[in-house]
């Protein structure tokens, strides 16, 4: 971890490292899910069904969260956000380009 919060810092307990461990995963794994949209709108080349609004909002949302990561020196909202904007705006470009 790049930063510990000070309310952080108390919980050493197996439960808390086990938590955080889990976390991480989860953090840098959701974004993966998006995977089957942005192959089938690449392979398939159609974005059919698919909103480029949506999309666009969940770039937004996602480079506030990389941007909070940022300033408080967090990794795990980094990861998030990171893979987040990146993986949002090919699914984006992609709705643009495969109407």
């Amino acid at each position: 971890m790049l930063h510990q919060h000070p309310v952080h810092k108390k919980h050493t307990t197996i439960f808390h490292k086990a938590l955080n461990a889990v976390i991480m995963i989860v953090a840098t794994a959701s974004p993966l899910i998006t995977i089957p949209q942005l192959s089938d709108i690449y392979i398939k080349k159609t974005a059919s069904g698919v909103s480029s609004i949506t999309w666009l909002a969940y770039v937004f949302t996602a480079t506030i969260w990389f941007a909070y990561g940022i300033i408080h020196r967090e990794k795990v909202i980094i990861i998030n956000g990171i893979l987040g904007v990146i993986l949002g705006s090919f699914i984006y470009i992609g709705t643009l380009l495969y109407r």
